[in-house]
């Protein structure tokens, strides 16, 4: 492939990764094990040159859920952040104070499963990826910048959405190889 074609092809790989996580994270309770799918399929098109493919990614996404931790973890974090805006809207003493605190807490915890999720191989334990995540904050503001671009992104242009999964990937990805 000629030096000019391989930033386009790995931009269109990309974006292919980002439709098949996209698909596959819209029941909310898969999204980690898809972003740990596409983490992989990223990382052989780098290491390998291996293209992604819908029937690898798909091979991958039953390898990721096959720990019921998968699944659970997601299940709790939805039922955590629902239980407490349920609380805040019900007017809970101090919300306004709350509030803010709780929002910055769930994104903290959208982060470390982000990180997670480019770390895992095949193979790997969900609880043991866990509970030792990476502690290097400024991996942490990476991926803070690519968040904020990503819902940037999609506030202007919508249709966006559908890649974006894939952008937010390949940030993980590069965050956790630097």
């Amino acid at each position: 492939m000629s030096a000019g074609v391989r930033p386009v092809a790995l931009l269109a790989e990309v974006l292919l990764v980002g439709v098949l996580v996209c698909a596959a994270a819209l029941p909310v309770l898969t999204a980690v094990p898809a972003l740990a799918a596409g983490a992989v399929l990223l990382r052989e098109l780098v290491d390998e040159g291996r293209t992604p493919t819908a029937r690898r990614f798909a091979l991958l996404l039953g390898r990721a859920l096959r720990d019921p931790a998968a699944v659970l973890v997601p299940l709790a974090v939805l039922v955590l952040g629902a239980l407490d805006l349920l609380a805040l809207a019900g007017g809970l003493p101090g919300a306004t104070a709350l509030g803010p605190v709780i929002g910055l807490v769930l994104a903290a915890v959208v982060l470390v499963l982000l990180r997670t999720a480019a770390r895992w191989r095949p193979g790997d334990r969900w609880a043991v990826l866990l509970a030792s995540p990476p502690r290097d904050p400024g991996g942490y503001a990476y991926l803070v910048g690519a968040v904020a671009v990503a819902v940037l992104v999609v506030g202007q242009a919508p249709a966006f959405a559908v890649v974006v999964p894939g952008l937010l990937v390949f940030a993980a990805v590069a965050v956790e190889r630097r």
